[in-house]
């Protein structure tokens, strides 16, 4: 009689776990998908103050991608720099935020988006390079850092630029290029909502993000 009992209080145990895992399978396909923003122009949101009032400019690239906290009637409202801001739905594509794949230790994966890309050349002005380093750069999600070796390959006018020597030695000639100062890249960019820029010389890798 007394093993019975046990083994009714065991069945009815596996019942109430069977039903509690049924109510937890329940609610994580009922759980809505992680939304993200992307811009299609460039726009200016409304930051929410201390009082709860979007009265706050915030200036928003074209192409930067945002975590969206809610949507609301005509307005998306977006996670940016931590502060919730809001935007009008016309301005941004909302969809499901896209399943990662494995990310390197301790690296958040995220989308570069390119803002602009300057290449100093000595002599001159900076020559506009963000089409010819847009193709370096994954237009993807990365779960590494990218790593880009920069040269004067950006830029043909810097090739043009690079001033050439001639020096005869015991019967050779021997040809080669010197140039005073080393051109220098400079980066805007946008990665998991954070307005970043780097500089980096010639001959040296440009790790984004």
């Amino acid at each position: 009689m007394h093993a019975s009992m046990i083994m009714k209080h065991v069945r009815n145990l596996i019942l109430v776990c069977a039903a509690l895992l049924g109510s937890f399978l329940h609610l994580a396909q009922a759980a809505p998908p992680v939304l993200e923003a992307t811009l299609l122009r460039s726009t200016t949101g409304r930051g929410f103050d201390s009082s709860g009032l979007a009265t706050l400019s915030v200036p928003l690239p074209k192409g930067a991608i945002y975590d969206v906290v809610r949507q609301e009637n005509g307005g998306v409202v977006l996670k940016v720099d931590g502060k919730e801001v809001l935007i009008p739905s016309a301005a941004a594509v909302v969809a499901a935020k896209p399943r990662l794949t494995p990310a390197a230790r301790g690296f958040v994966p995220g989308k570069i988006v390119l803002i602009s890309a300057k290449y100093s050349i000595e002599g001159n002005q900076p020559r506009n390079v963000k089409n010819n380093l847009q193709k370096l750069i994954p237009q993807t999600l990365i779960t590494a850092p990218v790593e880009i070796f920069v040269t004067d390959a950006l830029s043909s006018a810097a090739e043009d630029g690079v001033q050439t020597q001639i020096s005869i030695s015991g019967g050779s000639i021997n040809i080669f290029s010197r140039s005073s100062t080393k051109n220098v890249l400079t980066v805007q960019y946008m990665f998991n909502g954070r307005n970043l820029v780097k500089q980096v010389p010639e001959g040296s890798k440009l790790v984004l993000p």
